[in-house]
């Protein structure tokens, strides 16, 4: 044994490895990592195909071979001489995590997500990390691993490689673009019905989206100069007592898992013995919180929105600012992606409290936060945002104190997937119930004080999917994305007083709570409260306009 292993020890261990007796072509390496990482990663793929388009076998082969023939042209594309086995290497490792939360969470890789992903903090990173995703990549990426460390390739003098590789690239393009004539009016009608199915070739859908990426990233760094909007904005003079509103910007709560709006399990045991309106048909900007958040606060709106015209000009907290109200963000969760760039801000993840551990808080502390804040005095109008870390997943019970576990068992496992759905629903709800007390308590700090006519809104960022047709968490693309993604919580809280300096009617707001409301309309709905008059102003999206009385 021992023998053996002293024979056979410096040939493993040497740059080369144990060579055969004939090295490879660089081409014929491409070309068998190619169909490996196709074959391997591409079950998925296949399924839909042939759950969407059953009973066309020549149709879904075709699709196949195209997946097959893209993740080929990657390596015609990036992987040459010395970085030809990192490259592949790296195309099997994006493909296999790619795999692993698609099969786990049903989660899709594409640029929004990853944006997403890039953009999380490191708490929430490592809520995703286990020992079942460390197991999975070992298992997924020991075949490029042995074919990496086993096979050697031929290093082709640089003219014989560079026509080997026209030739080939050549062939490539010729039988992509056959393929794509002969089968273009089937290929264009199931992309443009099945537009999701793309997500799952890998690993030419997760590169495909890093690029996008890295092209936006790189477009952002040469942005023209900021834009300022509504310099025509200007607010109407009140006497009496300023206003203070107080939005709480949640996270990851979804509507119909709020007792207010319907649901049977008592979410919310405390908002609902207070005069809250709870508007239950109100739809997301997008199905993450980097999209979301930009979004909501920009005066563009969801058809049309673009992230680098919304984060390159002035949102409605700038446009409120700038027009004299006092302006403030508290933020509890993983920042506030750029809307509050240009105003007092504090972070409480980054403070030491008890009620904190590793970067993440209890939302707690933004109670203290919000006491703090409330001692400093302003003369004028106040607007206070408090953005909360909610129900955010996968680790779900962790958002919760033991007041609020109202529902046992908890699913405990980051691998959410792992646990009966029925504990993931436990520890989703009792991060609602969380919320609940949150709010209500925001609301007796606001009747306790005299100096404010106040009021509260609170509105969630995007929704989660908690396991229905095995999707998880949240992310999707918004055209497939199930309402449990996109369909969000909003409410609202007015004292009388503040009631009668607006000239809101209650009744008005509560019997609208049915009607069907978006983030496009908090833009207009901050400027309306604030009585800002700017031609960007419209009314038509103003959810208070209509109950408001007029003069």
């Amino acid at each position: 044994m021992f023998s053996y292993l002293r024979r056979y020890t410096p040939v493993l261990l040497s740059p080369d490895l144990q060579r055969p007796a004939k090295s490879w072509h660089p081409l014929l390496f491409m070309l068998v990592a190619a169909l490996g990482m196709t074959l391997m990663f591409n079950a998925p793929f296949y399924a839909a195909l042939q759950t969407q388009i059953p009973g066309q076998p020549g149709l879904q082969i075709c699709l196949l071979l195209l997946v097959f023939l893209l993740n080929l042209l990657l390596l015609f594309i990036f992987a040459h001489g010395t970085l030809l086995k990192p490259v592949v290497l790296l195309l099997f490792f994006a493909a296999s995590l790619s795999l692993y939360f698609n099969q786990s969470f049903g989660v899709l890789i594409d640029r929004d997500m990853l944006q997403n992903a890039l953009e999380t903090d490191p708490a929430e990173a490592r809520a995703l990390l286990s020992g079942a995703l460390l197991l999975h990549l070992l298992q997924w990426m020991l075949f490029p691993l042995l074919l990496v460390l086993m096979v050697r390739v031929q290093r082709l003098a640089g003219r014989s490689y560079a026509q080997h590789l026209l030739a080939a690239l050549l062939l490539l393009v010729l039988v992509l673009s056959a393929l794509g004539t002969s089968r273009y009016a089937e290929f264009a009608s199931f992309f443009r019905n099945f537009r999701s199915v793309k997500h799952l070739a890998l690993p030419v859908s997760p590169v495909v989206a890093g690029l996008s990426l890295l092209s936006k990233s790189v477009k952002a760094q040469t942005q023209p100069p900021f834009q300022l909007l509504a310099g025509d904005a200007r607010r109407s003079e009140s006497s009496g007592q300023p206003k203070l509103l107080v939005l709480v910007l949640g996270e990851t709560a979804r509507a119909d898992h709020f007792q207010l709006n319907g649901y049977s399990r008592p979410t919310n045991p405390l908002l609902s013995q207070l005069p809250v309106v709870s508007f239950s048909q109100v739809s997301s900007c997008g199905t993450a919180t980097a999209h979301s958040v930009p979004c909501m606060f920009s005066a563009l709106n969801r058809d049309n929105y673009d992230e680098a015209i919304a984060k390159n000009s002035s949102n409605v907290l700038d446009i409120l600012q700038a027009t004299g109200v006092d302006t403030s963000w508290l933020d509890n969760n993983s920042g506030c992606k750029g809307v509050c760039d240009r105003l007092p801000s504090e972070f409480l993840f980054q403070q030491s409290d008890k009620r904190c551990s590793h970067g993440q808080c209890l939302d707690d502390v933004l109670l203290d936060g919000l006491a703090r804040a409330l001692k400093r005095q302003s003369n004028g109008d106040r607007i206070i945002v408090l953005h909360q870390l909610g129900s955010h997943g996968p680790e779900y019970y962790k958002r919760s104190a033991g007041q609020d576990k109202k529902f046992q068992p908890e699913c405990q496992d980051k691998q959410i997937q792992l646990c009966e759905r029925g504990e993931v629903v436990n520890a989703y709800d009792n991060s609602i119930v969380a919320t609940d007390r949150l709010l209500a308590k925001v609301i007796a700090q606001l009747q306790q004080q005299q100096h404010y006519n106040a009021a509260m809104l609170y509105l969630s960022d995007h929704g989660e999917s908690l396991g229905e047709n095995g999707v998880y968490l949240h992310g999707l693309p918004y055209f497939m994305a199930p309402q449990a993604q996109t369909r969000v919580p909003m409410l609202w809280w007015m004292s009388a007083d503040y009631a009668t300096a607006a000239k809101l009617d209650a009744g008005c707001l509560a019997a609208a709570k049915s009607s069907p409301f978006s983030h496009d309309h908090l833009f207009h709905s901050l400027l309306g409260a604030f009585s800002v008059q700017t031609s960007l102003y419209q009314p038509a999206l103003d959810l208070f306009s209509g109950c408001r009385a007029a003069g």
